[in-house]
C-alpha cells in the first residue's frame, strides 16, 4: 500500500511543519522539553524561531522573481488575463457574499461583524505563490502563470481596498 501512495507528493513540507507543530503543541510532556526557558531542548525551539525569521523575505524574493517573469510576458491572450481578473475581482466577492449569506442563514456561522470580515475578505485575495511554486515544480505553464499573478497583484491592491471598504461600509449583518 505504501508502495502506492506516495507520501512525499501529498505532504508538502508546510503541511509536515504544521503537523509536527501542532503535534508538540498538543502533547503537554513534548510542549515542556522545548518551549520555556528552563526547557531542555529550547534550543530547538530557537532554532526554527530563527529559520522562521527569514521565511518572510524568502517568500518576498519569490514573489519578486515569478513577477518578474509575469513582465517579460508570454503568448498568453490579453483576454484571457482580463478575463481572470474580472473573476477574481469581481464575481468572486459577490459569489462569497452570497455563500455567507447563505451560511448565516442556515445558522452554521456566527453572526460577530469581525468574524463575518475576515470571512468575506477572503474572496477578495490574490491568489496564492503556491500556483507559482507548483508550475515551476512541473515545468509547465510557468510563464502562463507569472502573467496571470503579475496582474493579479497589480490590481489586488485597488480589489482589496475597495472590497474591505464595501464590507465595512455596508456591514456584515447586511451581507
Amino acid at each position: 500500500m505504501f508502495q502506492i501512495l506516495n507520501l512525499k507528493t501529498i505532504f508538502a513540507p508546510s503541511t509536515i511543519g504544521a503537523i509536527v507543530g501542532f503535534a508538540i503543541g498538543v502533547i503537554p510532556q513534548i510542549r515542556k522539553l522545548m518551549i520555556g526557558d528552563g526547557a531542555p531542548l529550547r534550543v530547538i525551539h530557537g532554532t526554527t524561531n530563527l529559520l522562521g525569521d527569514g521565511a518572510i523575505p524568502a517568500l518576498t524574493l519569490i514573489i519578486g522573481g515569478n513577477l518578474l517573469k509575469g513582465l517579460r510576458g508570454s503568448g498568453i491572450q490579453k483576454s484571457i488575463v482580463v478575463g481572470i481578473i474580472i473573476v477574481r475581482y469581481v464575481f468572486l466577492p459577490l459569489t462569497g457574499i452570497l455563500i455567507i449569506k447563505g451560511a448565516l442563514k442556515f445558522g452554521l456561522v456566527h453572526s460577530d461583524p469581525l468574524y463575518l470580515f475576515v470571512l468575506l475578505i477572503q474572496y477578495t485575495l490574490p491568489p496564492a505563490m503556491n500556483i507559482g511554486t507548483i508550475t515551476q515544480l512541473f515545468g509547465a505553464g510557468e510563464n502562463e502563470c507569472s502573467v496571470i499573478l503579475l496582474w493579479t497583484y497589480v490590481f489586488a491592491t485597488a480589489s482589496l481596498t475597495l472590497w474591505s471598504a464595501f464590507f465595512m461600509w455596508f456591514g456584515p449583518r447586511q451581507v
